[in-house]
């Protein structure tokens, strides 16, 4: 019996490396780059691996363990492609993650609520766009004056924009750490995407990398 359960684990370890690698990378806990090495070792190697032990360690006949170790590749790879999220949303997750940490969300929150509702009165400073290239932030967008924000989020972003959602044509607030990742306070929940996760409603992390 003990064999038997020790033999199904090895089936779940490149699942597990692959979503440990990748979220554990955008949480910053593992350096830059390991993410991806993780996750490339667990979709090329380590399924083998796996399943030559797996097929090895069962005592059958040669003829079963080719058996053994062909359904061990199958049942992996339904793990990797089915049960687990791709690598960019994994890592995003970790992201999220770390970002929920380092910021209040109920402070993003209730800061983005107050800009929109001075943006409709009229009321907030705010300017054109400069050069910088912000992906995330569409060309019509309007950067928030750092008189605006709390002293408790002054200093904490590169950029605060404030723009209308060019698909649901919302007014969104963009906390722009850097010009390719930050925070966006609209009004969607439970967001895990490639490149957007929620940190809590209303609060997503995002990144944006070119493909």
């Amino acid at each position: 019996m003990s064999r038997t359960l020790f033999c199904l684990s090895l089936l779940v370890i490149a699942p597990l490396v692959n979503f440990l690698g990748n979220y554990l990378g955008g949480a910053g806990i593992l350096p830059a780059g390991f993410g991806f090495l993780a996750g490339a070792s667990s979709m090329f190697l380590l399924p083998w691996a796996a399943a030559f032990l797996f097929s090895a360690i069962l005592k059958a006949k040669p003829s079963i363990r080719v058996l053994f170790f062909a359904a061990a590749m199958v049942l992996q790879g339904v793990l990797l492609f089915t049960i687990v999220p791709p690598g960019a949303t994994c890592e995003m997750m970790g992201i999220a993650h770390r970002l929920g940490h380092e910021f209040s969300v109920d402070e993003l929150r209730n800061c983005a609520m107050h800009f929109r509702q001075k943006f409709h009165d009229g009321t907030l400073k705010v300017g054109p766009l400069d050069k910088d290239n912000y992906f995330i932030v569409a060309q019509d967008a309007e950067v928030v004056s750092d008189t605006e924000l709390p002293d408790s989020l002054r200093g904490r972003f590169q950029r605060v924009f404030i723009q209308k959602s060019p698909v649901t044509g919302e007014v969104q607030v963009v906390f722009s750490i850097g010009s390719t990742t930050g925070i966006v306070c609209d009004s969607r929940t439970h967001v895990r995407e490639f490149f957007v996760c929620s940190m809590a409603d209303g609060v997503q992390a995002y990144r944006y990398q070119r493909l």
